[in-house]
């Protein structure tokens, strides 16, 4: 399955370039220049443009926020790269094997949810 990431104003471009390095398409808010749109205006766009939010941002587990393609919210504490970079790289390699559907779903991607997924 081909996904398309979009990632949000929180979201490092460090975090970003590692989606890329994992051969996946990634945009996001930096460079679309798209600052300060609330959450609805933004769920909109993402719907239009067919891609999956990745976000620190918890507001968007409310139920009224539902991006088509999907949302994974990184749960990490205190929200620095240090600690998100090995989590995204070992969903982004779960996600290459395991060929997850992400289409709908709310993700929390923290250590808990890699868990699933040991063998």
């Amino acid at each position: 399955m081909k996904y398309e990431f979009f990632c949000d104003e929180n979201i490092t471009r460090k975090l970003q370039a590692i989606i890329k390095k994992f051969g996946f398409q990634v945009d996001s808010v930096r460079n679309q220049k798209l600052f300060g749109m609330n959450n609805g205006d933004f769920v909109n766009y993402l719907n239009a443009h067919n891609s999956i939010l990745i976000t620190f941002d918890k507001d968007f587990l409310k139920a009224e926020l539902s991006v088509n393609q999907g949302i994974i919210i990184l749960d990490v504490n205190p929200n620095r790269d240090e600690f998100a970079v090995p989590l995204l790289e070992a969903f982004l390699t779960i996600l290459k094997k395991e060929k997850i559907n992400l289409m709908g779903k709310k993700i929390v991607l923290n250590q808990d949810y890699l868990l699933k997924f040991k063998r």
